[in-house]
């Protein structure tokens, strides 16, 4: 078998698309590997070696259907190429695609080298969410190749799943030490600083990605997206168009601008460049997130029929093809819609329909396990909206005790969010207080719940701040329309006092 080592492989943004790693025990490292710099790459042909190579240039830029179709050749060309099916899993357009993308991974993964045993075996355990394994194959990873860019990019990665900003920070700055022309280690850096709101540093880390590599769309939807979060709108739907002049196809971009118009409170443009996005879908995948964001610019302008008017044509275009897991989704989000009208039992009822649909969608028991862990933390909000104290407090009780035991670390933290919920319901408002302070801080809907709360409690000086970080959370999350007026009012009344 021939090898060859994984050169320009620039990560796609951490928001977008960051490989999924895990592991299992210590591997043997042969000699040759050893001395290695480099994670090398498997494979018995040298076309087969050109084409993922291509494809992870394409991958590296966004360019998810392209990259797919050089994965796709490069298994062709080499039938036993497992870092190629890896690829072709990350590059997925259904669930059924990356299901067996992921299983030819790990069935060719025997005569590959120690350390694409350890990618490998670290993609096949995230889709069983072994978080454990999988920090531990990514540490394992790092000290066999402490001069690959590439192993401090994926440790990276995971940090930021773990929302451990500053460990993450660290490792992607090793990462552009190691090689300074490693673009998407200086968007990854770009996002992390974000989160942070070191947006001095964001701005420096997305300004160097620009630099790098001037003639492709994300370095400016990057930007943008920070642009966007800090309230310069104008400036943000300039960079946007910057991305889609590069690529008429950059469905993000599209999205970033109608949000930005919704912000402005321009409706009609918000709901155009919605329509625009549609008009450039390549696939039913693009098709449905330009969908979404017309639903979103719908919610914005206060048009609830509208959106869930739209929501039934994703929920109807996914049942024509048999996909069952956008089917959940649509019904969650459209759950999620009734909750913010206080419809519990709506609410409710389509929770149900996006649980029967994720559990009839061949995902793996571990991810059907998930589904049933976000049915019952949804759920529970339902209970409290609808008054219902005890099922409240019984699925509060049943979820935290199942994502404690195996949920993922934002389940864990989310077990905080439902617990402030269950006691701001309860009025036990320190206690509301102390779990919101320890969920996700980059969520905005808990920083606007923790704001109300220490109104509630008088401490205003801290609710002041948590409105001001929670009214200017601009995101591209479909949740913005839920909250954000009611920060931006929360914001403006805790000032006047």
């Amino acid at each position: 078998m021939k090898t060859t080592n994984l050169k320009t492989l620039r990560p796609v943004a951490i928001c977008a698309a960051a490989l999924l790693f895990v592991a299992c025990g210590q591997q043997e490292q042969p000699a040759a590997e050893a001395a290695a710099e480099k994670v090398p790459v498997t494979t018995a042909s040298e076309s087969a070696r050109d084409l993922y190579m291509q494809g992870q240039a394409l991958l590296d830029d966004l360019h998810f259907l392209d990259a797919n179709e050089q994965f796709t050749q490069a298994v062709e060309a080499d039938t036993e190429f497992a870092m190629a099916y890896l690829m072709l899993s990350q590059t997925a357009q259904s669930t059924a695609e990356f299901l067996d993308a992921i299983g030819k991974t790990a069935a060719y993964a025997e005569n590959v080298s120690a350390g694409e045993k350890l990618y490998i075996r670290a993609a096949v355990a995230a889709s069983e969410n072994d978080q454990d394994g999988q920090e531990e194959a990514l540490v394992q990873l790092v000290a066999m190749f402490p001069q690959d860019e590439r192993t401090h990019m994926q440790l990276g990665n995971f940090l930021t799943g773990q929302q451990d900003f500053a460990g993450a920070i660290e490792h992607y700055t090793h990462a552009t030490a190691i090689n300074p022309d490693f673009a998407g280690a200086h968007n990854s850096l770009g996002y992390s600083y974000r989160a942070l709101e070191d947006f001095d540093n964001a701005k420096a880390a997305f300004a160097k990605y620009v630099e790098l590599i001037p003639d492709e769309a994300n370095p400016y939807d990057s930007y943008a997206e920070l642009l966007l979060e800090i309230g310069n709108y104008d400036e943000s739907i300039e960079n946007y168009r910057k991305a889609l002049e590069i690529d008429p196809n950059f469905g993000s971009s599209y999205a970033g601008i109608s949000i930005n118009e919704s912000l402005k409170g321009n409706a009609d443009l918000a709901q155009a460049a919605a329509d625009r996005m549609l008009a450039a879908a390549r696939n039913p995948g693009e098709r449905r997130g330009a969908m979404i964001q017309s639903v979103m610019a719908h919610l914005f302008a206060g048009n609830t029929d509208a959106a869930l008017e739209v929501c039934n044509t994703i929920f109807a275009e996914a049942e024509v093809k048999g996909y069952r897991a956008p089917m959940g989704g649509i019904s969650e989000y459209m759950g999620d819609i009734m909750l913010a009208m206080g419809e519990s039992a709506k609410a409710e009822a389509y929770f149900d329909t996006a649980l029967d649909h994720r559990l009839a969608a061949g995902f793996n028991e571990a991810n059907q396990d998930q589904a049933g862990r976000t049915h019952l933390f949804k759920t529970a909000i339902a209970s409290m909206i609808a008054g219902d104290t005890d099922a409240a407090a019984s699925r509060t009780a049943e979820y935290s005790a199942a994502a404690e035991m195996n949920g993922t670390a934002f389940e864990r933290l989310r077990i905080h969010e439902l617990s402030a919920f269950l006691a701001m319901s309860n009025e036990e408002f320190d206690s509301a207080a102390q779990h919101f302070a320890q969920a996700s801080q980059i969520n905005p809907i808990v920083l606007y719940w923790s704001a109300v709360t220490n109104e509630t409690l008088g401490n205003t000086e801290l609710a002041i701040d948590l409105a001001t970080r929670a009214a200017n959370k601009n995101t591209l999350s479909r949740n913005l329309p839920f909250f954000r007026s009611d920060a931006q009012k929360l914001l403006a009344k805790l000032t006047a006092e």
